[in-house]
């Protein structure tokens, strides 16, 4: 395995750890900064306490209604329409129920008997008022309404039994007594008390007063019916934070559904059996008439008894005479219809279809009364302009129309058939012309008798069956589950607590991670890779005792991470053991590379490598104040001029047989033109000759043009970029650098991290 294969797998190796290093940096920040975490969590915590012990909870509260079908059930009510006695059930559309339970006028006679207008509340520690519509000691009493009133409020303090203060402007208050009545802007009232009074003596109470009509919109949006699938059930439910309140509720609401749903089954019922009396009023009248014409003509002309052949020939006339008339009471049904359809009466007064074996026709009568009711239904709610009139109006219309054809066919058929039987009852005549004129015409009035007789008793019959019917209307509705209610819906205590805790990890990291991305210097590895692109070569941690020279304790980690970087030194340069010149630059001034080229060269040194450290930092000479050498000594700069030979510039160091400098001497006027001498690659040519390693060091690229007059002399570069002092903005300048190509083969050092408190993941003992 070659040297370029090695390098390569080491960069490749670290590079695809960085999201692993993340998670760990990531994990060692939290731990550094607990007490934050720790502090935000009791807050938070806290807050969610307070939160659920003085937050009123919210129930829902359920029932559950099975509407009832009558058309596929054998009770007493389907044998009755099997008569034709009321009108025929059809199967019941629940979203028509649905539409009568959340009508404006059952909620209203809800709001109304339980008077969800006024509001009863008391003040508590912490939050405003609290609702105590299950223990509140006084009931409100509008004896008369004066103005409209909404959101207006009493606040009284109860004293004792008798007597309370009414809170007045201005912290005031009055003493009034609860047998009294008074009188205000919004009318006169009173208070009554209830049981819970003793319990509120001495203590505030706020009664609210509400628009009627917004409660009515209240409750009409709150209640909610929904339908049970596959089946006829509806479960009906509301929220509320007093539970009472709410079961309350629901027991009105289905108590005033199912009285509204009695009412209108029996004012059906009602119409029916009006008309039947009306009928038997006048038939008993003619009853009457033809008993006494019967009884007074056998007694003037002393009829005992029939011969049998005019028994014959008059029970013939008199059966062709019955269906005569039927069917004039069928051609008087039908103008009865015609006359309903003609004056645009309601779905309160329908038509009798008593006689009438045309179940098109009863089924066409039956779908005009339910478009009418329908329609009175929706009259209640909306005014009669609403574009939602239209289709039923248009409904009602076509249905009309189809009655009229209906029955001018049914009056036609009735028409021909009397005519034919007049035609026949004719021929009855002729044939008893020979009959005896009084016994003729004592049939003729036991005839007509008889015909009384039998319409008399059958409408008698259908008034006591119609009775019966209107006697024992029920709803439709059957409560299977009476209202009820479970645990509080809200607040969930476990959504809380986990709210809660997120809020107390996401804050503090919020906190930490906002603040470094609000920092405008690079912090971590992570940031190096993500913007340049490149791996790091090296991390070199902060030295706390701020030596020049770190690595001359064998125990210290800086020194482990000094000889570490000596290796991949080694693999950067490849297969040339000698002559290796590394070129040391920056971004910007004080990032460290005289501190880590120095520690590095005195770390090859001691491993036997001749290491030489070659100063180009023309402008800013550190070497030999920092290796505490004569300051007037020959350096670079009086070489490069033709004022000193080589071996005047290279000077020992006591700290290692085989470590040199090459100091940069006396500052010249034009450190860059010198630089491009030729006399530089010259040396460097025969320094590489001499030494295993030269190390150069430079001024920071991004602010001179030295680094990159050196940089084609060197075979491999590294450049420090310091934790949090190297700006973030000069990544962007760094990436540009390494994407170009611009220094010789540049690998990144992370200079003096402080691990503990940007996440690195040191362990190593100190001693």
């Amino acid at each position: 395995m070659n040297s370029k294969q090695t390098t390569s797998d080491i960069f490749n190796s670290q590079n695809s750890e960085v999201h692993s290093f993340s998670s760990r940096q990531f994990l060692n920040k939290m731990l550094f900064h607990w007490p934050l975490y720790l502090v935000f969590l009791v807050i938070v915590f806290g807050i969610a306490l307070f939160y659920l012990r003085y937050t009123q909870p919210l129930y829902e509260i359920h029932a559950k209604v099975l509407i009832k079908d009558y058309e596929h059930s054998g009770t007493p009510k389907a044998a009755l329409q099997e008569l034709n006695l009321a009108e025929p059930e059809t199967e019941k559309d629940l979203d028509a129920e649905i539409g009568l339970m959340g009508s404006i006028p059952v909620i209203e006679q809800v709001v109304t008997d339980l008077q969800l207008w006024i509001t009863y509340q008391q003040p508590t520690k912490y939050l405003s008022y609290k609702d105590i519509y299950s223990s509140t000691p006084v009931q409100f009493k509008l004896i008369k309404p004066g103005r409209s009133f909404a959101g207006d409020y009493l606040d009284i303090i109860i004293e004792n039994k008798d007597y309370f203060r009414l809170i007045q402007t201005g912290d005031t208050s009055e003493r009034f007594s609860f047998k009294d009545n008074y009188l205000n802007s919004f009318g006169t009232w009173k208070l009554d008390t209830t049981g819970s009074l003793k319990e509120y003596i001495g203590k505030t109470v706020r009664i609210i007063l509400n628009n009627p009509k917004d409660v009515v919109k209240y409750y009409q949006d709150g209640i909610s019916e929904t339908p049970i699938l596959k089946s006829l059930d509806l479960d009906v439910s509301i929220d509320d934070e007093v539970p009472a309140r709410g079961r309350a509720i629901l027991n009105d609401l289905l108590r005033v559904y199912m009285d509204a749903s009695i009412q209108e089954k029996r004012e059906s019922a009602q119409n029916t059996l009006k008309f039947v009396e009306q009928r038997l009023v006048s038939i008993t009248q003619e009853l009457n008439n033809v008993e006494g014409q019967y009884q007074g003509y056998r007694s003037n002309r002393g009829i005992t008894e029939i011969t049998g052949q005019s028994s014959v020939y008059f029970g013939n006339e008199q059966s062709n005479d019955k269906q005569v008339s039927d069917i004039n009471i069928k051609l008087s049904v039908i103008d009865g219809i015609e006359h309903y359809i003609d004056s645009d009466q309601g779905a309160d007064n329908p038509p009798a279809t008593l006689g009438l074996d045309d179940s098109g026709v009863i089924g066409l009568i039956k779908q005009l009364t339910d478009l009418q009711l329908e329609r009175t239904k929706l009259l209640a709610t909306l005014p009669e302009n609403n574009p939602l009139f239209d289709p039923i109006n248009q409904q009602i219309k076509a249905t009309k129309v189809a009655i009229r054809e209906n029955l001018k066919g049914i009056r036609a058929t009735l028409i021909s058939t009397r005519a034919q039987l007049q035609a026949i009852g004719s021929n009855y005549q002729s044939s008893v012309r020979n009959i005896p004129q009084q016994e003729r015409g004592l049939n003729d009035i036991k005839r007509m008798q008889e015909i009384k007789e039998n319409l008399y008793t059958y409408l008698l019959q259908k008034k006591e069956e119609l009775s019966l019917d209107y006697a024992s209307t029920i709803s439709d509705a059957l409560i299977i589950d009476q209202p009820h209610n479970g645990p509080p819906i809200s607040p969930k205590r476990t959504a809380i607590y986990a709210i809660a805790f997120l809020f107390g990890f996401l804050v503090p990291t919020g906190v930490l991670y906002g603040r470094n991305a609000i920092k405008s210097r690079v912090l971590s590895k992570t940031e190096i890779v993500s913007s340049v692109g490149a791996p790091v070569l090296s991390e070199i941690i902060y030295d706390e005792n701020e030596k020049k020279i770190a690595v001359l304790n064998q125990y210290s980690y800086i020194g482990e991470q000094f000889r570490e970087l000596r290796t991949k030194l080694s693999y950067l340069h490849g297969t040339n053991e000698k002559g290796r010149v590394t070129l040391f630059t920056s971004s910007i001034a004080g990032e460290g590379k005289s501190f880590v080229l120095h520690n590095l060269g005195i770390v090859l040194s001691l491993a036997g490598k001749k290491t030489i450290l070659l100063e180009l930092d023309l402008r800013r000479p550190t070497f030999l104040s920092q290796f505490n050498m004569d300051k007037k000594s020959l350096g670079l700069t009086d070489y490069l001029i033709g004022n000193a030979t080589k071996s005047q510039i290279i000077q020992p160091l006591a700290i290692s047989d085989n470590l040199f400098i090459i100091a940069s001497g006396n500052i010249p006027p034009n450190p860059s033109e010198l630089l491009e001498k030729e006399e530089l690659k010259d040396l460097i040519k025969e320094l590489k000759l001499e030494f295993d390693h030269i190390l150069i060091d430079t001024p920071p690229v991004h602010l001179l043009t030295d680094a990159m007059i050196v940089a084609p002399m060197c075979d491999v570069s590294l450049y420090l970029i310091r934790q949090d002092y190297t700006p973030k903005i000069e990544l962007e300048f760094i990436r540009e650098l390494y994407m170009e190509k611009k220094l010789p083969r540049v690998s990144f050092i992370f200079n003096a991290i402080k691990n503990a408190e940007y996440g690195g993941g040191y362990n190593y003992q100190k001693k």
